[in-house]
């Protein structure tokens, strides 16, 4: 191979070294723009969804509680309780879950809002469950007693599931809300 030939071989290779760097560094650079803007873009949702979040497991918690007493045995629990009062507490509640869904929903992340639905439909089907039983105490025939057992034990049951879908949901925010962007889904 001759000098000359060598020489623009030579050229050519730090050419193409140099594109070959630059184009490298290019990309490193947007690459790091767009961390670093997502990054940011989720702190500024981090706020208002960590409060978003807060409210609605306090409503939701509410509604738990309030049917938590059906979780126990049947003869701890006494018939009072199955009031009037309690009912409107409970309706409250639950309308409270159901406008806290719709703000959690847009807060997001999908995960998120789908969790928080089902938790709205477990606060609403807790309301049906416990008027059920409400309607059943009137009455002492056998058939109104066999539909306050059913009553009672779906009232357990949405208790339970209310309970499960809190803890759920509480994990689910936390990973949400430590989320910082940094990382590809």
């Amino acid at each position: 191979m001759d000098a000359g030939l060598a020489a623009v071989l030579g050229a050519l290779a730090g050419s193409f070294a140099t594109i070959g760097a630059a184009l490298a560094a290019g990309w490193a650079q947007r690459e790091g723009a767009r961390i670093s803007a997502r990054s940011e873009h989720r702190r500024e949702r981090r706020e208002p969804r960590h409060d978003t979040y807060k409210e609605f497991m306090s409503v939701a918690a509410t509604v738990r509680d309030v049917v938590a007493v059906y979780a126990i045995d049947t003869d701890l629990t006494p018939v009072e309780y199955a009031n009037e009062e309690t009912e409107n507490r409970l309706r409250e509640a639950s309308f409270a879950v159901k406008d806290k869904w719709v703000d959690v929903s847009l807060a997001g992340p999908t995960s998120i809002a789908k969790m928080a639905y089902q938790i709205e439909r477990a606060s609403y089907l807790a309301i049906l469950e416990f008027s059920g039983y409400r309607q059943c105490l009137a009455d002492d025939d056998e058939k109104s007693q066999y539909a306050r057992r059913v009553f009672r034990k779906n009232l357990l049951d949405v208790s339970r599931q209310l309970d499960v879908l809190l803890v759920n949901f509480v994990d689910a925010a936390q990973i949400a809300l430590d989320d910082d962007g940094s990382r590809k889904r």
